[in-house]
């Protein structure tokens, strides 16, 4: 399998569903860079699963070409180092957590002699209880499915791994577990490619992410790039702080900035900021004033802004369930 620095090369990809009126895919053209984490963002209905399953081979397009490292997606080298955990995992019911990994372990190619210790070190790294390693994963709730489904998509050491909502139905622990291994993955560079709701798990692991809407690549945000946009600043007080003068202080801050107060209180305030750099001169002049902040973030993420952008496809879209 040759490896270019574009891995994955999407050519004006179109599928379409029989009894559907409009394109899943509407000729969808896109590339991703070997050790890059690419994320798909948009409303449900937009196209990102039949994307997904398109680069997995398991859908047929009706136009266009997919090259995973110039090969077709259904050649046996690609599949040979891919991992993929689907948004519903629907496991062997029969099996045991431990013999699903075993089983997988063995599909990938793994060594025989250390089965038992690369299973067992993959359930530990996605938290999955020790206790339940034993049970019948029919047996198994939503979030602990998510976690073996991830140990099954990773067992292999794959180059390439498509992860399809992976954090659906993880607890907190679960979701902030996701985002560590993900990073560890991005840092052995792995490939990833991930659709997720979580925007702002995908701000902080994805490099660049793809907004589709209605079958279509609306645009293409680089992560690294520092955007300087109108937001609004939320500052929180240290509760320690008593200040009589807190509002004019804030109100002086305001001014001095070029922000605009929206709202005060004792405990918080919320400011209307220009860009980035003017949201840095807020925290500056809090600092010279004596203001005792807590913490001061965004509102709202960059993708949460431009998500919201996106106008909802179209009712046929949402009814149908092949559009996701």
């Amino acid at each position: 399998m040759t490896v270019n620095e574009n891995l994955i090369v999407v050519d004006k990809l179109i599928k379409a569903y029989e009894g559907r009126p409009d394109l899943a895919l509407k000729g969808i053209s896109v590339e991703v860079k070997e050790g890059e984490c690419f994320g798909l963002l948009g409303p449900n209905g937009a196209g990102k699963t039949t994307l997904m399953g398109c680069l997995l081979g398991l859908l047929n397009p009706d136009g266009g070409s997919i090259s995973i490292g110039g090969l077709d997606p259904n050649d046996y080298a690609v599949r040979e180092i891919i991992g993929f955990l689907p948004e519903r995992p629907n496991f062997e019911n029969w099996l045991t957590a431990r013999e699903f990994i075993e089983y997988h372990h063995a599909l990938a190619g793994g060594d025989k002699s250390t089965r038992s210790k690369d299973v067992e070190n993959m359930l530990r790294r996605v938290a999955l209880q020790e206790d339940a390693w034993s049970r019948k994963t029919g047996k198994f709730s939503r979030g602990m499915l998510q976690r073996l489904g991830l140990a099954q998509a990773l067992i292999g050491n794959p180059k390439i791994i498509f992860l399809d909502e992976p954090g659906s139905g993880m607890d907190p622990p679960g979701v902030t577990l996701l985002r560590e291994i993900l990073l560890e993955l991005k840092r052995s560079n792995a490939t990833i490619v991930l659709n997720s709701h979580h925007l702002d798990e995908m701000e902080r692991i994805c490099d660049r992410v793809a907004f589709i809407k209605n079958g279509e690549i609306q645009a293409i945000k680089t992560m690294s790039d520092e955007s300087d946009y109108p937001h609004v600043l939320r500052l929180r007080f240290l509760p320690s702080q008593a200040d009589t003068q807190l509002q004019e202080k804030i109100e002086r801050v305001a001014l001095a900035t070029g922000s605009t107060l929206l709202e005060f209180d004792k405990k918080s305030a919320r400011l209307a900021v220009a860009s980035g750099e003017a949201a840095s001169k807020v925290i500056q002049s809090c600092i010279e004033n004596q203001l005792q902040i807590q913490s001061a973030s965004p509102e709202s993420t960059s993708l949460e802004r431009l998500f919201t952008q996106l106008p909802l496809p179209s009712e046929t879209a949402r009814l149908d369930g092949h559009a996701e």
